[in-house]
């Protein structure tokens, strides 16, 4: 059921900065009304577990007081390379069986213990007469616990615990009538600092997830490593870098693009590896469908060319997109760019009002 009250905030807590989004419903779609974003504090999140919940939920407290958001609930993203998303086959079961299997079933799946982590499960459909398709999604316990006890120290209580693609997809995709992708297969590619994650969405059903362990923060450190240079200025530098320029003979009389494009091709590599295995998975599945579009995101999405460079390199027509390319979502004041960096704050925000996934 979509939560009733608006008094909502959505907290994106990642490696890198803390984003927060309060969103309000309007007669054309939904305004994003007040949003902030803070520097994650050195060090207090490691592999998606929140070892610092009280320093960071000071931080979160900062950036809503920044924001001026007066909220008390919040809607969170359960993140790390641990979070589990995939449509599975299962033995045919009613709904109420299914919840009561679902740690059974799940345990064939997961890589680690069941124990350790919350389980979910959804029936998609009939696979067969004996098997029937489910989406299974787990995330760490120690995650999510860290993640709920840092927003206590942030004066907030969480009402709804959901997956960082979940929040994506809802406000890029799932909000906006100008896409029509029912039938059809996209990826969602969300480059930060420090992880990249690349979720499947086929069919308006969640498919797959991974979280590649590295994302932005690379490209820095090779500029920092090559050229002598200090973060601020190594970050300057890749805001005025245009990676199409690799596409044609630019790259030779620019070293900063030399120096950042085995980094990227690496990343890209790792993002098709991830595109071979969904299709691997599917290849038993009546209704599967190949991927035909990568929207990109996140802080790393917002270098100019990205979209260029990783069409040509996946052979897959790619676009980066933000919350604000959605035409239905307006925001207060002026913002240069798409909210590529807000995509999860804003989807967060926005499951306030809409129905979950």
């Amino acid at each position: 059921m979509a939560i009733k009250k608006k008094n909502y905030v959505g907290v994106d807590i990642g490696h890198h900065s803390i984003k927060v989004a309060q969103v309000e419903k309007t007669s054309a779609g939904y305004k994003v009304a007040k949003t902030a974003t803070f520097a994650t504090p050195v060090d207090s999140i490691k592999d998606g577990i929140i070892m610092e919940p009280k320093v960071v939920g000071f931080a979160i407290k900062a950036a809503l007081k920044e924001a001026h958001i007066g909220a008390h609930e919040a809607i969170i993203a359960a993140a790390g390379g641990a979070v589990f998303v995939r449509t599975v086959p299962f033995p045919k079961l009613s709904p109420s069986m299914l919840r009561d299997s679902v740690k059974f079933e799940a345990a064939r799946y997961l890589p680690g213990s069941v124990e350790d982590s919350f389980c979910e499960a959804e029936i998609i459909g009939p696979l067969s007469d004996a098997e029937m398709n489910v989406l299974l999604v787990a995330a760490p316990k120690d995650s999510v616990n860290s993640r709920l006890e840092a927003c206590y120290h942030a004066g907030l209580h969480v009402e709804v615990v959901e997956l960082e693609p979940f929040a994506m997809y809802r406000s890029m995709v799932e909000t906006d009538p100008s896409r029509d992708y029912v039938d059809r297969a996209i990826a969602l590619v969300d480059i930060g600092a420090a992880t990249t994650k690349v979720a499947v969405v086929s069919g308006g059903v969640y498919s797959m997830q991974r979280t590649i362990p590295y994302g932005g923060n690379s490209l820095t450190d090779a500029l920092m490593g090559t050229f002598g240079l200090e973060t601020a200025d190594a970050e300057a530098g890749k805001t005025v870098l245009d990676l199409s320029d690799l596409l044609g003979s630019g790259a030779s009389e620019n070293p900063p693009l030399r120096v950042i494009q085995p980094h990227l091709d690496d990343l890209i590599r790792e993002v098709r590896r991830s595109l071979t295995y969904f299709q691997s998975q599917s290849q038993n599945d009546p209704n599967a469908r190949p991927v035909e579009m990568v929207i990109l995101s996140g802080g790393g999405a917002q270098m100019k060319g990205v979209a260029q460079y990783f069409t040509a390199k996946l052979g897959i027509t790619c676009e980066a997109g933000g919350v604000y390319s959605n035409p239905v979502v307006s925001h207060s004041g002026v913002r240069e760019d798409a909210g590529l960096d807000l995509t999860v704050a804003a989807g967060l925000g926005m499951r306030a009002y809409v129905k979950a996934a």
